[in-house]
């Protein structure tokens, strides 16, 4: 008798538990996909008011600059890019969020790679260039990507969300910041890059 009810117990536990997180998977994807359909950048957001000639990963500082391997075993710095608007994204094959934003990375950059946009997107994996390798071919993925084996670049501009995305204009400045996954192929973004590269 006391097996039986103990067993009761125990299946509408289980049964609490898993509805629980069922209502809380629900919730958590219902955020993320309002939170993807917003615009990571617009041209107000890029108007800084005031600039530092420091280096550091915040709106209105010079980025620090880094040279890191990228999957062709060629190593490749951010002040190489200097000239160009940059888009550093840091991301991860696990990161599901990452997995949703990185085609919208693609069409930023095929749409204005020859006018001088790039998209240097860091990876934050570790000791798995294959999988990255797989990955980039999966989302047929144009633009470069960096590894970040020793965690160097991480350390230089730290975050506690992931995808982050810094956005820095000709002169090397950070103009935005943005956390989580966005969507980067929206009107308002791409006046915002329109944006950039007039600005003298």
């Amino acid at each position: 008798m006391k097996s039986n009810n103990s067993r009761k117990i125990t299946y509408i536990l289980t049964k609490k538990y898993l509805l629980l997180f069922l209502i809380t998977f629900v919730a958590a994807i219902l955020f993320f996909l309002e939170h993807f359909t917003e615009n990571p950048i617009s041209v107000a957001d890029i108007q800084i008011g005031k600039i530092f000639n420091e280096k550091k990963p915040s709106v209105g500082y010079i980025a620090p600059d880094f040279k890191l391997r990228n999957l062709k075993g060629n190593y490749e710095s951010l002040s190489s890019y200097r000239g160009e608007v940059v888009v550093l994204n840091f991301w991860a094959t696990w990161c599901v969020p990452c997995r949703v934003e990185m085609p919208s990375f693609e069409k930023l950059f095929r749409r204005y790679r020859s006018e001088g946009v790039t998209v240097l997107a860091i990876t934050l994996d570790k000791n798995s260039e294959e999988r990255i390798k797989s990955f980039v071919d999966e989302y047929g993925l144009s633009f470069p990507i960096l590894l970040d084996d020793k965690s160097e670049v991480e350390r230089l501009y730290p975050s506690m969300t992931i995808p982050f995305t810094y956005v820095i204009d000709r002169e090397g400045r950070v103009v935005a910041r943005v956390d989580g996954a966005k969507n980067w192929e929206s009107n308002e973004t791409f006046e915002a890059i329109d944006y950039l590269l007039k600005k003298p």
